[in-house]
Order: structure tokens, then sequence, then C-alpha cells
């Protein structure tokens, strides 16, 4: 009977723990931050090099480079990466970031 209790109270808490950090896991996807940055782009090759080399980044989940607008917009991980880290990174490839652009995810900072 102490055996069954034993075996019992051990399954209880490894089911306990598992819960708990599938449920951390969710919360930490959900903390993803997004920035657009407007960058001296002027051609496909040049956009294509962002596209090519800011994925391997620590931190960078998504991306999408827009020609017309010159902008880059990223999708990150904040507990890996920042968005000056980033656009150091674009600065790196050679292209300077001229600024933030503020989208609707990204209310103006009063």
């Amino acid at each position: 009977m102490a055996n069954y209790l034993k075996i019992t109270l051990l399954a209880t808490l490894f089911a306990f723990f598992a819960i708990s950090v599938t449920a951390k896991d969710k919360k930490e996807k959900a903390k993803d931050a997004e920035v657009t940055f407007v960058v001296e782009i002027d051609c496909e090759n040049c956009a294509n090099k962002v596209r090519e080399n800011l994925p391997f980044e620590k931190g960078v989940k998504d991306l999408k480079v827009t020609l017309a607008d010159k902008t880059v917009w990223v999708k990150y991980s904040p507990k890996k990466t920042t968005k000056e880290q980033l656009a150091a990174a674009i600065n790196k490839l050679g292209y300077q970031v001229l600024g933030e652009k503020q989208t609707e995810e990204q209310p103006a900072v009063e």
C-alpha cells in the first residue's frame, strides 16, 4: 500500500510539473516583440542580403523586408536580443538604420 501511495504521489507531481512547464512555454511565446526599421536599402540585392543574414541573429523569429517602403519588420524574442542589437546587425551589413516606423502593434511612446 505504501508503494502505491508513493507511485501515485510521484505521478501526480510529474503531471503537475509537465503542465506548469507547458503553460510557461505558451506564455513565453506570446511575449515576442516586433519592430519595423526604416533602412537605407536601394535594390533587391540589398533586400536579399538583409533577408539572408538577419535570421542568424539570436532571437529573430521572423522578418519581412519591403523594398518599396525601405522597411525591415522583425519579430523577435526580447529575452534573447534588443531593438538596438537588431539595428546594429543591420548596420553591420552595410545598411544604415534611419529609425523606427510606428505600427498598429507599436503604440507611440508618450
